[in-house]
């Protein structure tokens, strides 16, 4: 494989979609790529998975096995993935000098949150990877919503720590002037901080200042990078972020900060 980028973030923000639409214009411009479904109880899919973990996990055989409802299998089915890997990898290996695009569960902490996962990542990709955090653009066009967002972004690095980018999709539903505002917002946090104090006159307000500097500090703010799956606008933007890693060699800390 060239690299891996792993798609996570809340469910809702449009994952699987953003996968299937970037993987389509990887390929339009003359690079190959598959998609790697990670999520056991997918129904449905906006795309066709070239490797895909239901041939593995059954969420039912879960349920059955464990006695469990949906959402206690979700959990268990989660942890399953390690004992996959080796199955995942054989397919994975079939598909040389090749960009592969790994889908996660739609709920983010069934990937992000258990035990396992950084050393599914790392088993899965070693070196070679990325995460793309997907937030939603209709959350983010609030100062509230856009830090709460951040802090999300901030757990899920401290979790993994390798590279990452901040992906606002589904900006077709926001508009310019709100997508510009955003991006005001992460290059300068005093315009986010004024802005939230506007929002929430009754807030906590040093506990929030404080927050909005350590993210700063800590260049969780730092870049994001506009996307609409619907029109692929900004995969362009993605694709560059990505190249400049796999291919440059770039370490995490270098990558992360002059982003």
């Amino acid at each position: 494989m060239i690299g891996s980028l792993f798609v996570t973030g809340p469910a809702g923000t449009g994952k699987s979609t953003f996968c299937g639409a970037f993987k389509d214009w990887l390929i339009q411009n003359e690079y190959d790529a598959i998609i790697v479904n990670l999520d056991p109880g997918a129904e449905y899919l906006p795309y066709e998975p070239d490797v895909d973990i239901r041939e593995f996990i059954s969420l039912n055989e879960v349920m059955s096995a464990y006695s469990l409802g949906p959402n206690g299998a979700q959990v268990v089915a989660a942890d399953l993935l390690l004992d996959n890997i080796d199955k995942i990898k054989s397919k994975i290996e079939l598909y040389d000098e090749y960009y592969v695009i790994f889908d996660t569960p739609g709920q983010i902490e069934l990937f992000s949150f258990r035990p396992g996962s950084p050393l599914l990542v790392k088993s899965l990709a070693d070196k070679k990877a990325m995460i793309a955090f997907m937030a939603d653009s209709m959350v983010s066009q609030t100062p509230s919503g856009f830090i709460s967002e951040k802090m999300l972004f901030g757990s899920v690095y401290s979790r993994f720590y390798v590279p990452m980018m901040f992906i606002l999709n589904k900006i077709d539903l926001i508009g310019e002037d709100k997508v510009k505002e955003i991006s005001e917002w992460e290059e300068n946090p005093d315009l986010l901080y004024d802005a939230f104090r506007d929002e929430n006159t009754d807030a906590v307000k040093d506990y929030f200042l404080n927050v909005i500097t350590a993210l700063r500090d800590s260049d969780i703010i730092n870049k994001i990078t506009p996307v609409s799956s619907k029109d692929m606008f900004g995969f362009e933007d993605v694709y560059t972020d990505m190249s400049n890693f796999f291919e440059g060699g770039e370490d995490t800390d270098t990558m992360y900060k002059d982003n």
